[in-house]
């Protein structure tokens, strides 16, 4: 027995695709209503497998994304859909608006991940009765290298 589940896959999106994800796409947007955010996502991955240049698509996807937070995922989204639509004015400000974000989200994940590893290296260096504390660093501005010094007066 011949299986036909991607024959009539195949037909459909063919006949139907652009439809289809027009529905799909309409359905996500009702889920973001909804706050069925995860739904919407679905949905909205099934309208661009249907239609991969469906910017609209793109751009609800990108909202769901950023109502659950995830900042990077919704930008990527809504570049793709100014690829598709290059003189969209709003999805142009969008794409700013979720630039900063992502750059401010970016910054803080920095900022706490150097603090973790200025706690980690005090740790190891107080065992030697020294901390960070007792280094400088310098940024050679030719090269972008730095140098370390250590300062035992600290």
């Amino acid at each position: 027995m011949q299986q036909q589940g991607p024959a009539i896959f195949e037909l459909l999106h063919q006949e139907y695709g652009d439809k289809l994800a027009i529905f799909l796409n309409n359905r996500a947007a009702t889920n973001i209503l909804l706050e069925r955010f995860e739904d919407a996502i679905k949905d909205a991955d099934v309208a661009l497998i249907l239609n991969p240049r469906y910017a609209r698509a793109y751009i609800r996807r990108s909202s769901a994304f950023e109502k659950t937070e995830r900042t990077e995922e919704a930008l990527r989204d809504v570049k793709k859909a100014l690829e598709l639509e290059p003189s969209n004015a709003n999805i142009r400000k969008s794409a700013i608006r979720l630039q900063k974000i992502e750059d401010e989200r970016l910054e803080k994940l920095k900022e706490e991940t150097m603090s973790k590893l200025k706690d980690l290296g005090n740790s190891l260096l107080g065992n030697f009765g020294m901390s960070l504390d007792n280094f400088n660093t310098v940024q050679d501005p030719k090269t972008g290298s730095y140098s370390i010094s250590f300062n035992q007066g600290k």
